[in-house]
């Protein structure tokens, strides 16, 4: 019974490989969501190099959408934390404190700004608080639990750190 549960496990993914040759240049099969989710899944094993290459054979991506996916790739190996997917487009938002698009730069400023040296103090004793200030005096700041970015933005004005750690005015 196990060898034909195997049997058949297999035939299942079989049936859906299709190689790597006969996708370049078509984008692969499926939309935007089955992109993010097949680059998502060869991110959370690690296996940086065929995310990199999936994303290549990806042809229906716009430059953005690319740049946006080779941030996370490269945010993933250098171990920077993630975004929890659900607080995406809270955090990519046109109102004040937030980041009008959601963009690898933006991203990126977010992202690194989760360092021992930029940490605030808790908020609500679960939320960890980052902000820094950036050459161009806009604070970044960023919300995380349970090892994913929560929420973040920008601050024209600086809030104080205590105003961070109450949370949003």
């Amino acid at each position: 019974m196990r060898g034909a549960f195997r049997g058949l496990l297999a035939a299942f993914v079989l049936a859906g490989c299709v190689p790597r040759a006969d996708l370049r240049g078509t984008g692969g099969s499926g939309s935007f969501e089955t992109i993010q989710a097949r680059v998502l899944v060869l991110i959370a094993s690690h296996q940086y190099a065929h995310a990199r290459e999936y994303l290549e054979l990806a042809a229906d991506l716009t430059q953005e959408q690319h740049d946006r996916f080779e941030q996370m790739i490269s945010a993933a190996e250098r171990g920077l934390t993630p975004f929890l997917e659900g607080a995406i487009q809270h955090i990519f938002r046109d109102s004040p404190g937030h980041f009008v698009e959601d963009t690898a730069e933006a991203r990126e400023l977010i992202q690194t700004t989760i360092t021992e040296v930029n940490f605030v103090g808790l908020r609500e004793g679960v939320l960890r608080v980052y902000q820094r200030l950036l050459d161009t005096g806009v604070q970044i700041w960023v919300y995380v639990k349970d090892g994913t970015i929560r929420d973040g933005g920008q601050n024209l004005v600086p809030r104080s750190t205590e105003g961070l750690l109450k949370g949003p005015q």
